[in-house]
């Protein structure tokens, strides 16, 4: 038996459901969200996560909630938000995807690589385009650990537009945008333009 299989097999279960989402990983989505998005639902968070954060110190008004608030994904959204973008628990992870898609605004999911594949997210993502962006490292999603995380993750994305279906990000450009990001919809430009690397 492969050294992998008991680790993807316990994750499974539910005790990797709540990563904590580095910061880097945020800001490396930043030149990706369209221009006209001013308000975004983080629907597995709590105040103070790391993508609320983030996202509400680079201009966006952040609608974070949670099942443990009673904000339960699979029946609840709010009235107005222009794009979804979370963490989902990795054992729900189709769920999410299905829900999402149901719902049918644009998302920005972060999931492991695995997820692209399996019968079922094969004919979902063929049908619904997904668009894909991938970072050139692995991140550390428990805190004071100083190892990354043994498996690679992306953000699976719908309704962006992009320009590229793969978009290859390199981390250290990312890390160098700054938490403060500019509202100024010519700087979003800008980074994208400075910091995106396409296949």
């Amino acid at each position: 038996m492969s050294v992998i299989k008991p680790k993807i097999d316990y994750m499974k279960n539910g005790p990797y459901d709540e990563f904590i989402t580095p910061e880097v990983a945020v800001r490396m989505i930043l030149p990706y969200i369209p221009k006209h998005v001013t308000t975004i639902w983080e629907c597995t968070a709590v105040e103070g996560s790391n993508i609320v954060n983030v996202l509400r110190s680079s201009g966006y008004n952040v609608i974070p909630t949670h099942i443990n608030k009673g904000y339960d994904f699979f029946s609840y959204q709010p009235e107005k938000f222009d794009i979804l973008v979370t963490n989902p628990a990795y054992s729900l992870k189709d769920k999410f995807l299905m829900r999402a898609f149901e719902i049918g605004r644009p998302f920005m999911f972060l999931l492991p690589v695995s997820a692209i594949a399996g019968k079922n997210r094969h004919k979902m993502f063929r049908e619904k385009r997904i668009q894909l962006l991938i970072p050139d490292t692995r991140f550390n999603f428990i805190p004071d650990k100083k190892s990354s995380s043994w498996f690679d993750t992306i953000w699976v994305t719908y309704g962006l537009e992009l320009a590229n279906d793969l978009n290859y990000i390199v981390v250290g450009n990312a890390e160098k945008i700054p938490a403060s990001q500019s509202e100024n919809s010519k700087s979003k430009v800008e980074l994208s333009d400075k910091f995106r690397k396409v296949a």
